[in-house]
């Protein structure tokens, strides 16, 4: 992949979306912004986003039990709002857990190399 191609279209903006986010993962995201990426919670969640779709292979998510969540604002690529609705609707798994879904593989990818 050359650098140009980690540049986002211009009719790729982002969009203020609130979802619950479980706040375990959550956390784990500020760890990885403070100490790990240049990257804002919003920018790794659409990476997370974007790596789920490339995988084509949704799972439901279930909240772990005694996991709380958080609403919570975040910005989202056009794209990756398009795929969460249209798998959604697909596969009957809610935004919510699609998105955190992600965020957990996401998580596991990143620990795990």
């Amino acid at each position: 992949m050359s650098a140009i191609d980690r540049l986002y279209s211009i009719n790729n903006r982002t969009t203020k979306k609130s979802v619950n986010i479980d706040d375990s993962l959550y956390k784990k995201l500020i760890n990885f912004t403070q100490n790990k990426f240049d990257a804002t919670i919003s920018d790794l969640i659409n990476v997370a986003i974007e790596d789920y779709a490339i995988k084509d292979n949704p799972n439901f998510y279930g909240k772990p039990e005694k996991e709380t969540v958080t609403y919570r604002s975040v910005m989202l690529r056009e794209d990756n709002i398009a795929w969460l609705a249209k798998t959604s609707k697909n596969t009957r798994i809610s935004v919510t857990r699609l998105v955190n879904a992600a965020i957990k593989d996401f998580i596991n990818t990143v620990i795990s190399k």
